[in-house]
């Protein structure tokens, strides 16, 4: 019987793997994706950003690591649809072309001020702009502010490439929570 010989990917390789299929990924997202334990997930992570193989981004406190393929742009977006207020936003626009904040409220299900939080968030972003030109999905909504994606063939590319399931998968729950009661 032949012996079958099996592949083991290294440490150094699994960590630059993960951080290519979830790009945004936080410290503890990607130790429970490739089952390190501090001290050596720490240690790649570090050699990795000395090397300039990836990018170590902060939002507030919280770090993230990005392949160094990934742009600034695309970081910015996949960190907002890893949350779950600011992924309803993109997806409700990408569905609807355009919203008037009272639609993105009533969508959204979350408070005003909470909506509103997030909402600019995604204009500081870049991701949306808010103007008044009219818009088939808000003919009633004449002179109010409407809400549109920036780059909406972007976003679904974005989508699609990392997968709903992934974008689900590390959702920042607990950070949402904390930004809506600030």
């Amino acid at each position: 019987m032949m012996k079958q010989k099996i592949k083991q990917i290294s440490n150094k390789d699994l960590v630059i793997d993960s951080i290519k299929k979830y790009p945004g990924l936080r410290f503890f997202e990607l130790k429970n994706q490739t089952g390190l334990v501090n001290g050596v997930l720490q240690h790649h992570l570090q050699m990795h950003i000395k090397l300039k193989n990836i990018r170590l981004e902060y939002d507030n406190t919280t770090p993230r690591y990005y392949s160094t393929e990934v742009d600034k742009q695309t970081a910015i977006l996949l960190k907002r649809l890893r949350q779950p207020t600011t992924s309803k936003i993109i997806k409700l626009l990408l569905k609807n072309e355009c919203c008037t904040f009272g639609q993105l409220v009533k969508s959204i299900k979350k408070s005003p001020a909470t909506v509103s939080i997030y909402k600019n968030k995604l204009l500081a972003d870049n991701i949306i702009v808010g103007d008044t030109n009219e818009c088939k999905n808000c003919s009633e909504s004449y002179n109010k502010i409407k809400y549109r994606l920036v780059n909406s063939d972007h976003a679904t590319l974005m989508i699609h490439e990392y997968g709903k399931n992934s974008l689900r998968k590390t959702v920042d729950n607990l950070s949402d929570i904390f930004l809506s009661i600030r």
